[in-house]
């Protein structure tokens, strides 16, 4: 009886020691943090049965996934790569097995990506490299982001016709993803080819018909060709979406500007400037194009008085002295317009 007993004792020392990883203490201890979302002290477990097993994939997965669920992705990325060099396979298994746990689907995707986001910053071709692994899913919306990101390096490094081939990619891998719709859209129109913008921006809108900006593109786009009508319609639709947000209403009062809708655009520039959530850059903007309506309106008086109501609030890009010393100009009052002339040329000077 005692050496069945002895028997057994050995059996689970096995089962523990040789192969039995799953059951190791540590380990059963560290997944049940895991699955309660305590995810230091699941990596304190894991790290401990490590510690007793060099080398063994199943720890190294654990650490991999539950430094992603930390949002420690760098390290995800560190023990993946671990896993992965030391066996593959093995390593596709227990990814497999950690998806089960946390209830997840592409979680070496997910680790991936999510590293490819966070090396962005401060390694790019750390990123770079971590994006094309990324590729390797058989998702294509998940395709589509990473070619989507890869991308964005691109941009990030200034080499726009690679980043418009990236995009092209995410397109073929999953049409329903927006945002090389945009950035097409963006590369035409800054080409002046804006009816190949307006093709990309449009099916943009089939996608998410609630994007603001891509109604303010469009409207960028008809101001280009100078169909005003068509402008002032599509940045309309942006303002009622976003509420009268100011950097759409200063879109619509330029737009309406453009089209010599004068008073309109004064009306929606006085809206700006009762805003305050208006940024200063906006604000600049605003008060430079009423300044220039009341110009165009020879109401030279008004102009004035608009700059420097600017010029006291602190908006003010040199734009505002000139302005104010042509009206003075026209209004016959030349040692007015020297002095502010003067301004003007010192406030350049100074920029």
């Amino acid at each position: 009886m005692r050496s069945i007993f002895l028997i057994i004792v050995v059996f689970l020392i096995l089962g523990v020691t040789c192969g039995g990883t799953e059951n190791d203490p540590d380990m059963v201890g560290g997944n049940i943090h895991l699955r309660a979302r305590r995810f230091d002290r699941a990596i304190e477990q894991y790290l401990k049965v490590l510690k007793k097993r060099p080398n063994d994939i199943v720890p190294i997965i654990a650490l991999s996934s539950a430094h992603y669920m930390n949002k420690d992705y760098k390290k995800a990325v560190s023990y993946l790569y671990e896993a992965v060099n030391l066996d593959e396979s093995e390593a596709e298994k227990q990814i497999g097995r950690y998806e089960d746990k946390l209830n997840t689907k592409y979680l070496k995707w997910q680790i991936y990506y999510n590293g490819a986001v966070q090396y962005f910053e401060d390694d790019l071709e750390k990123a770079l490299e971590l994006a094309e692994k990324s590729l390797d899913v058989e998702d294509q919306e998940k395709v589509s982001l990473s070619y989507s990101l890869m991308a964005k390096m691109m941009l990030n490094n200034k080499k726009y016709a690679e980043a418009r081939e990236l995009y092209t990619k995410a397109i073929e891998a999953d049409e329903d993803n927006v945002e090389p719709y945009l950035f097409l859209g963006h590369y035409y129109l800054n080409e002046n080819k804006s009816e190949e913008a307006l093709k990309y921006f449009n099916k943009a809108l089939e996608i998410d018909s609630t994007k603001i900006e891509v109604y303010e593109l469009i409207g960028q786009a008809y101001l280009v060709d100078k169909k005003y009508d068509e402008a002032t319609k599509a940045l309309e639709k942006a303002v009622s979406i976003s509420g009268k947000n100011p950097t759409s209403l200063y879109n619509l009062m330029l737009a309406y500007y453009e089209a010599k809708l004068y008073d309109q655009a004064i009306d929606k520039g006085k809206e700006v400037l009762t805003m305050e959530d208006a940024e200063d850059q906006v604000l600049i903007k605003v008060y430079n194009l009423m300044g220039q309506i009341y110009k165009d309106k020879k109401d030279y008086k008004t102009a004035i008085a608009v700059m420097k109501e600017a010029i006291d609030k602190g908006t003010n890009d040199c734009f505002a002295y000139s302005i104010i010393a042509f009206s003075y100009n026209q209004l016959g009052n030349r040692s007015a317009a020297s002095s502010w002339a003067n301004k003007y040329e010192e406030c350049e000077k100074n920029q």
